[in-house]
């Protein structure tokens, strides 16, 4: 096989060979591949299409996948065997926590496929879980915004900004977060797109703590859902209504939430979103799981034991500095001390602060980071 250099490609397509060099990393240029520090770009890709081609591909169809509680699988096997099938079936394994089994089906989308970028985007998510960061790092600048700015196309730019605006709030990090998504403008993202923008969304109202118009999303989601039914995505409408009326100081409504969403997902194997939000519940997840479903109960702790800590360390990353962006500036300051090993009264006299106000900090950062002591303070920082 004949192969064109980055170079001789970039001449042919008319583009800057930085950009060929993108497209190749972000493995959007089919047969591609490294020799040392040379990309080798097979000469049978057809030069003048493989822009048009690769663009397509940048646009995600994930699919809105609604079906009867405990009839997921069947409805899956319903569904043409496409890339949509491969991307749905792959989320179900994520969403089982079988993170190994979504990798290998979200592996099967290639790049010219419309789910490839939504492949990548939960691909990114199932290795933060496993602790593969090398392979995270790998995918990670498919979604560089500035690749789509060169690209030149303007409906282009709120697509890949939805992507990397779900990816920052995912972590907690709100940098670089769009003018429409602070704004709750939602009309500019293509209705393809829809459930990605919705979560996307929401989980950033989660994020700057807006309860209110958090919990107001989430019902309204959950007042079009025909009973008995729900989606991928309808799980965190649920989770999310529970947090905005424990915020609310709704109880009895929170629970009412968190026990119909266990009991539609959980039959189908979905513990994903419960081991995801356990921290944020303030212990209803874990009263609620006990009460119906007791014997998942040390399965969702244990894989939220082993992710969790993954989570921390991307956000950090992410966050370009050791200072999480979970935590306000004194609370951070306060959890450096405990690890340094001062006591509460040390570290009230440090920082000119009340005995009540360091033990206030510290519940709140244990609440934060889903921990319970120091010790595990200590594993974090």
């Amino acid at each position: 096989m004949e192969y064109l250099s980055v170079g001789e490609y970039a001449k042919i397509q008319g583009i800057h060979p930085r950009m060929v060099q993108r497209r190749c990393q972000a493995g959007l240029i089919p047969g591609a591949y490294k020799l040392g520090n040379n990309w080798l770009i097979p000469k049978c890709v057809d030069p003048t299409g493989a822009i048009e081609k690769e663009d397509k591909s940048l646009v995600s169809s994930l699919e809105y996948l609604t079906f009867a509680s405990g009839q997921s699988d069947k409805h899956l096997e319903s569904l043409p065997k496409n890339s949509a099938y491969y991307m749905a079936k792959g989320l179900f394994f994520y969403y089982r926590c079988n993170y190994e089994q979504a990798l290998c089906e979200f592996d099967k989308i290639t790049p010219v496929d419309d789910d490839y970028l939504g492949s990548r985007l939960f691909s990114l998510y199932t290795l933060i879980c496993i602790g593969d960061f090398s392979r995270y790092r790998s995918i990670l600048p498919i979604f560089d915004i500035s690749c789509a700015k060169e690209l030149n196309i303007p409906e282009l730019l709120p697509v890949m900004e939805c992507f990397q605006a779900n990816i920052n709030v995912s972590v907690s990090v709100l940098h670089n977060i769009p003018d429409w998504l602070k704004k709750g403008d939602l009309s500019s993202l293509p209705p393809i797109m829809k459930d990605l923008t919705w979560y996307t969304y929401i989980k950033y109202l989660q994020v700057i703590k807006d309860y209110r118009v958090m919990l107001a999303v989430a019902e309204a989601r959950i007042s079009t859902q025909k009973e008995g039914h729900y989606s991928l995505s309808d799980i965190y409408a649920y989770l999310y209504a529970a947090l905005g009326h424990i915020k609310q100081d709704n109880p009895e409504l929170a629970r009412k939430r968190m026990m119909t969403i266990m009991n539609l997902a959980i039959p189908d194997g979905f513990i994903g979103p419960f081991v995801e939000t356990l921290t944020t519940m303030q212990g209803l997840t874990e009263r609620c799981i006990l009460e119906a479903f007791p014997q998942q109960y040390e399965n969702i702790v244990n894989i939220w034991m082993k992710i969790f800590p993954n989570w921390v360390k991307v956000h950090n990353e992410l966050s370009a500095n050791t200072i999480s962006e979970v935590l306000t500036r004194r609370e951070h300051q306060v959890a450096l001390y405990a690890v340094d090993g001062l006591t509460n009264n040390q570290i009230a006299s440090k920082m000119y602060i009340s005995l009540s106000t360091v033990k206030n900090d510290l519940s709140c950062i244990y609440d934060k980071l889903g921990i319970t002591g120091r010790h595990q303070l200590k594993k974090m920082f």
